[in-house]
């Protein structure tokens, strides 16, 4: 059972349990992608473009911050040999520059000092840890709190914008929590089509929204415990990475429940490790402790045994997901 939720996790609870099955509980984990990569590069470059001076935040400097920017997150692991060519590259990061291009168009950042960037955000509300990391939070003219995030995607039309809120709107929540002040505003700037949708709240918004979080808390609880995840066809499945191995659109589908057990045996074993390393010898624990009789080197060895076996059915089912991805 995951200890903590995001509003990108409940998301996508939401959108499909049977997706977030195999990202969090069987923990096959989504290559990155050129998508993704080209957002982690274009939101570094807007976090250190307002380190700047005021009247050094212009286009050429904020192209030179993603350039930097990808000089660092291109040498990470996850990051490495995303590309075949130097060509694919390049036309990568042309569109990454009009994605700023963009930026620039729709917001003067001369104009303003944001309030805190890349802002982490937790609390919790009754049985739940809810947790993630703020983009931007401003303060307008009148004094009033913004919250603020980028999207490296396309606005949807501004009738169906609301639902877009949704993550917004938990951040808003456990900031009143932490600061005792409700947020004015929630606003999404899409840099695809240089759109910037923005939504007043109300106390009974932030009411509304955990409502919302708390149902679903329920259901991800609910899935665990009857080991129910079931997969949800819509509009996004053409571009989810677990739709080979998914059984709406495959009736040979891999079994991954395998992967759940060993995944919840690794936790339990942590779970032992950590509460021995509470203690600077072993011989402080008390011997009626449950961990009294438990022996440290034991327990890693087992450890290491279903990490092992873990690997072994992930590279299989990933293996999978590869070839499909690639076809």
């Amino acid at each position: 059972m995951i200890k903590n939720l995001s509003p990108s996790r409940a998301s996508q609870f939401k959108t499909c349990p049977k997706q977030f099955k195999f990202a969090n509980v069987d923990k096959l984990k989504e290559p990155t992608n050129e998508v993704q990569a080209k957002g982690t590069t274009v939101h570094q470059a807007l976090e250190d473009l307002f380190d700047l001076p005021k009247e050094d935040r212009n286009t050429e400097k904020l192209h030179n911050l993603f350039r930097d920017a990808w000089t660092k997150v291109r040498g990470t692991d996850e990051h490495h040999n995303l590309f075949s060519t130097v060509d694919e590259e390049r036309e990568w990061g042309v569109d990454g520059l009009k994605l700023l291009n963009n930026y620039m168009s729709i917001e003067d950042p001369t104009s303003f000092d944001p309030l805190e960037r890349e802002r982490w955000v937790r609390g919790s509300i009754e049985d739940l840890n809810l947790r993630g990391i703020l983009d931007r939070m401003d303060r307008n003219q009148n004094g009033d709190l913004i919250i603020v995030d980028y999207k490296s995607g396309k606005a949807p039309m501004a009738k169906y914008k609301e639902p877009r809120f949704f993550a917004l709107k938990l951040y808003a929540m456990l900031i009143k929590d932490e600061l005792g002040e409700i947020p004015a505003e929630l606003k999404l700037i899409y840099l695809k089509n240089s759109t910037i949708h923005t939504l007043k709240i109300t106390e009974q918004d932030l009411i509304d929204a955990k409502k919302e979080i708390l149902e679903i808390w329920g259901n991800i609880k609910k899935a665990y415990e009857t080991n129910d995840f079931p997969a949800i066809k819509n509009t996004l499945c053409d571009w989810c990475y677990y739709k080979p191995i998914c059984p709406v659109f495959n009736d040979n589908a891999p079994n991954t429940e395998e992967l759940r057990g060993i995944n919840e045996a690794i936790s339990e074993l942590q779970e032992e490790i950590e509460a021995l390393d509470m203690f600077k010898d072993d011989k402080d624990i008390p011997k009626e402790s449950p961990i009294g009789n438990k022996d440290r080197d034991e327990i890693q060895n087992k450890i290491v045994k279903l990490e092992s076996q873990k690997n072994e059915i992930q590279f299989e089912i990933e293996k999978l997901l590869r070839e499909q991805s690639s076809s």
